[in-house]
């Protein structure tokens, strides 16, 4: 499974990180009960990808603080009561309530994150300097699949800073294999070798 999901970010900072996580359970336990969890975090998902990300002016009325709760509370009935899941709507007028609607992105990803979990899947982030084709994206996940003996979904971003090649994170593991990322490594080894070179040189001449 391979998705373009330049919208949702790859790193949060801990507080939005910890709100995600604990929120995002909350969802999938209360969606489970009902076989409603794949309609939940995709809807969640679909949020933020096709209303929040498209639609700045939207995010402002949900996350203004000079609008009331009663006031979003209505908002959200209005702009989602016929289309999105009661389970989804509810658990968003909870976060209005407790005001935690501006944690929203970081909830999707953690859900989505959850979601494979529970389904013995891998989530896998990368970032490439352009757009990674079908035939690339399906040629990396049977990779990673036979190297982690799981099911993948890759969730891919595009960063224009990447010079060339890709960045994989899985977990808190972040693996470069950008053209910078190489650089780098070999100058690191290039350093270790002349600090080596010098010890040994100073040996030599201690001896």
């Amino acid at each position: 499974m391979s998705e373009q999901a330049s919208h949702i970010p790859t790193v949060f900072d801990s507080e939005e990180q910890h709100v995600g996580q604990v929120y995002a359970k909350a969802l999938l336990q209360a969606a489970a009960g009902s076989n409603k969890v794949d309609v939940a975090v995709d809807q969640l998902e679909s949020l933020v990808r096709d209303v929040m990300d498209k639609s700045k002016g939207f995010e402002a009325v949900l996350f203004s603080p000079k609008m009331s709760v009663e006031d979003k509370s209505e908002f959200l009935d209005r702009v989602f009561g016929a289309k999105m899941d009661p389970l989804l709507l509810n658990f968003l007028k909870v976060l209005n309530r407790r005001h935690r609607l501006p944690f929203v992105r970081a909830i999707s990803q953690s859900a989505n994150a959850l979601r494979d979990e529970m389904a013995g899947r891998m989530q896998v982030q990368v970032s490439t300097s352009s757009p990674l084709d079908a035939a690339s994206a399906d040629a990396l996940r049977k990779k990673l699949s036979a190297s982690f003996g799981k099911d993948i979904r890759l969730v891919t971003k595009i960063d224009p800073s990447i010079l060339g090649g890709l960045v994989v994170r899985i977990g808190d593991t972040v693996y470069d294999g950008s053209v910078d990322g190489q650089l780098k490594s070999l100058r690191r080894d290039a350093g270790a070798r002349a600090d080596a070179s010098v010890r040994t040189l100073a040996g030599q001449l201690a001896s």
